[in-house]
């Protein structure tokens, strides 16, 4: 495979990679929704600096220590889960029980760390990059950095979608403002990522 055709053949599962439904896009959805533009940019902020960690680590070599290192994929694996886990009775309850002033105030800090973790705590992510990165970047001493260059155009393409589902999910949003369909959504994003987190605990080291 030419490195053109490589590198069009990755930007395309790329795409796929990030238009698949997962905890980053119903983050970023959640958060624009409920708190507005910022508090998602702010999820999606998070899952970049997220995507930049897994650059270092593919950059300095580390990734495959996920694989290596018995029992720390699953250490993580159940981390991730139960953050999850979390995320989705925060959000149930949220729905049940109807937010305090306080409450609905709008603060990035909590969307961004959010949006961090939900993306380092997910294994998953970093063992597709295990899988599939060596097929373009082969095995050769400039093999870390080039994976590392390929990683952030998955996070490129994220940016942009983040931006797109922030502004969708924000207008959305102020449509139905704090009613019920709202109370209705929280609760679907709630068991979603409770879904999610079982999902996780479930997944098998590739």
């Amino acid at each position: 495979m030419s490195p053109d055709h490589g590198l069009l053949a990755w930007t395309i599962l790329a795409i796929a990679l990030v238009l698949s439904p997962g905890p980053d896009t119903m983050l970023v959805a959640g958060q624009s929704a409920r708190r507005g533009f910022r508090a998602g940019m702010a999820a999606a902020g998070g899952i970049f600096v997220g995507g930049i960690f897994y650059m270092l680590l593919c950059g300095f070599g580390f990734l495959a220590v996920l694989n290596l290192v018995p029992g720390l994929f699953t250490i993580v694996k159940v981390a991730g889960a139960l953050y999850l886990a979390w995320l989705g009775i925060q959000l149930l309850r949220g729905a049940i029980k109807a937010r305090t002033a306080e409450e609905k105030q709008v603060t990035l800090g909590a969307p961004f760390r959010q949006g961090f973790w939900s993306t380092v705590l997910n294994p998953k992510v970093a063992v597709f990059f295990l899988a599939a990165l060596p097929q373009f970047v082969g095995t050769g001493p400039g093999a870390p950095l080039t994976g590392a260059g390929l990683i952030a155009i998955v996070y490129g393409i994220g940016a942009v979608w983040c931006l797109v589902i922030a502004t969708v999910a924000t207008h959305a949003g102020r449509k139905v403002g704090q009613s019920s369909a709202m109370r209705w959504f929280e609760g679907a994003l709630g068991a979603a990522f409770i879904g999610l987190a079982g999902r996780l605990a479930l997944a098998r080291n590739a």
